[in-house]
Formats: C-alpha cells, sequence, structure tokens
C-alpha cells in the first residue's frame, strides 16, 4: 500500500471506524452476558472487565510507538477477558436472573406489553417454589416483576425480580408464597399491578384448564374460531408450519386493534409452542397473527368451550368486546 493512501485513508478513517465496530460487537457480546447473570455477578463481571481495560490501555499506552498490531491486540485481550469473566459468572451462577430462592416445578407466564401486564391474576400452588417466565414485549422499555405479602402493594416485596429491558424473556426463580392472595406490581411502572392466588393443593399455573390446538400453514389458521370457558386460564397449543416465517396468535377486544388481551410470542416455523392464555371474560374477541393480519378470526369466550373448531382462517364477522362477565 502506497504510504500516502495508507496515511490519507487508512490511519485517519478505516481505523477509527474498525476499532468502533469492533468495540461495539464485544460490547453487545457482553451486555447479553451481563443479563443473563444475577445482579451481583454482573457488577463483579463488569468491575473485572473494567480493570483489564485501565490495565491493558496503560501497558500499551507505555510504549513509545502504538501500532496497529498493538491497537488490535488490545481489543482482542480485552474482549477475551470480559467473556472469560462473563462466561464463569454464567458457569457459577447458572444463568438465573431472579433474586431469591426458587425452583419449584410449577412454571407460569407474565408478559409485559404497552406498559401493562398481559396477565393480572395468576393462580400458583401455597407453600411450593416456582417459576416466572416474565416476556417483556416493551422495545427499549424497563421492566420487573415484584411480588409482595399480601393483596395489596405495600411494605418490602417478598421477591422482587431482575429490572430488565425489552424486548427480552427471562425467568424467574420465585420462593414459595404463603395461601392467600399476593400483589405484584413493576418497581419502574408501579400502574402495572397483578394479583398472585397461592392456594392450597396446587393450582396449575397460568396454563390451567382446556388445551387448545390451533395450526398455521401456507399463511394461513386452520380455524377463524377459537373457543374458550369463561373466567378460565387455557392453554393454546400453537404449530407453526411454515418453514422459515413467523407467525403468532395474538387476541384483542376487537379488529380496531386498540385493547390487547393476550400477545403470543412469534415464533418461526416449524416450531411449536404452548400460549397460556389468562381468563377472559364472556364475550366475543377479535384474534389474528400479527406479522399477517389476513390471518384472523373470532375467539368466543363462554359455554362449554373444549377446543377450536372450523377450516382455515378467514375474516370474522362481528367481532365484538364483552356481553358480560
Amino acid at each position: 500500500m502506497r504510504p500516502t493512501t495508507r496515511d490519507r485513508l487508512l490511519l485517519p478513517v478505516l481505523l477509527p471506524v474498525g476499532l468502533l465496530v469492533a468495540i461495539g460487537l464485544v460490547l453487545v457480546g457482553f451486555s447479553r452476558i451481563l443479563l443473563s447473570v444475577p445482579k451481583t455477578a454482573a457488577t463483579a463481571t463488569a468491575l473485572v472487565a473494567a480493570l483489564a481495560i485501565v490495565v491493558l490501555s496503560s501497558v500499551v499506552a507505555a510504549r513509545r510507538v502504538v501500532g496497529l498490531g498493538s491497537l488490535a491486540g488490545l481489543v482482542g485481550a480485552i474482549a477475551g477477558i470480559a467473556m472469560l469473566a462473563g462466561g464463569l459468572a454464567v458457569a457459577l451462577t447458572g444463568g438465573v436472573a431472579g433474586e431469591g430462592e426458587g425452583g419449584g416445578g410449577t412454571e407460569v407466564t407474565i408478559a409485559a406489553v404497552n406498559i401493562a401486564f398481559q396477565q393480572t391474576e395468576i393462580t400458583v400452588p401455597a407453600g411450593e417454589p416456582f417459576r416466572i417466565r416474565f416476556q417483556n414485549q416493551d422495545a427499549g422499555v424497563q421492566h420487573n416483576v415484584e411480588i409482595f405479602a399480601g393483596a395489596e402493594v405495600s411494605g418490602d416485596p417478598v421477591f422482587k425480580g431482575e429490572i430488565v429491558t425489552g424486548p427480552t424473556e427471562v425467568v424467574y426463580e420465585v420462593p414459595a408464597l404463603e395461601t392467600g392472595d399476593h400483589a405484584f406490581n413493576c418497581v419502574i411502572h408501579p400502574n402495572m399491578q397483578g394479583v398472585i392466588h397461592a392456594v392450597e393443593g396446587g393450582g396449575g399455573g397460568q396454563g390451567a384448564g382446556p388445551r387448545i390446538q390451533v395450526r398455521a400453514e401456507n399463511i394461513a389458521f386452520d380455524t377463524d374460531r377459537i373457543e374458550l370457558p369463561a373466567d378460565t386460564p387455557a392453554t393454546i397449543v400453537f404449530e407453526n408450519a411454515d418453514v422459515g416465517v413467523q407467525h403468532n396468535i395474538a387476541i384483542y377486544v376487537d379488529d380496531t386493534l386498540a385493547e390487547v388481551l393476550f400477545k403470543g410470542e412469534l415464533v418461526t416455523g416449524p416450531a411449536t409452542v404452548e400460549y397460556a392464555v389468562p381468563p377472559l371474560p364472556t364475550g366475543e374477541y377479535y384474534f389474528h397473527c400479527d406479522v399477517h393480519p389476513n390471518m384472523n378470526g373470532t375467539v368466543v369466550v363462554g359455554g362449554a368451550a373444549a377446543g377450536a373448531t372450523g377450516a382455515t382462517g378467514t375474516a370474522p364477522t362481528g367481532a365484538t368486546g364483552p356481553t358480560g362477565g
């Protein structure tokens, strides 16, 4: 390479840009590690990485001539130390993102969408640890789940989940709760509230109740009508048979999409996922795929609903909001 080209192009332009890209990639990867471990482990890992940056930068800066190889070696060494520290933190902590002891067999789902919890009533077995699969679907927004000893949000929480920035999913390990109602909220947005019912002899979590099968294939649902029992949690077993295509099931009050009742996570086919649908009052609602709104239909809540019926997904006729409680 000619010296003029190197001095005018490589050093003043390509070198800084390349270093910024490399640093950005390291930061993105490192941030994913920090989000996957408890707060104390994340703090210790970040301090180790910061110390490595200071020490290695001092060593390189002490040289009389700092060349391209030295800078590349500095970035590589810092990245290696950061990833090694993060890997050790994950290995030692198991990647648990909640605070407190837990780890029971029951798992419930709570999703945060549009600064609101989708599931505001959860049932869990009393006296047994359980898991909360928390889905923060608000991009760039921080949420968490705090649980309190009584039916009101007051006093110190008995459990405080790690604050996470969406979109992301984390599993909280929650210690056993005493029999009764326990309020929960988001510490960042206290208006986001709900209640956990801890009951004797089980409870079955949010996914209790009937199981409804729905399949998506060739950019169409196999039904335009989903029947659910009123005021009862249910599970939709959703199969996405379209290879390489994203689908989901989202339930709204009506086709204006003004109020969301449930929003299932997007899944890329072929794949099967179980959606834990919260209790809904009697009425008719609208459902569709958020990626392909032409895939839609009616959710009928009430009566002896036991499963999904119908053929391919077509537009519903006269989807309305709740008609009663």
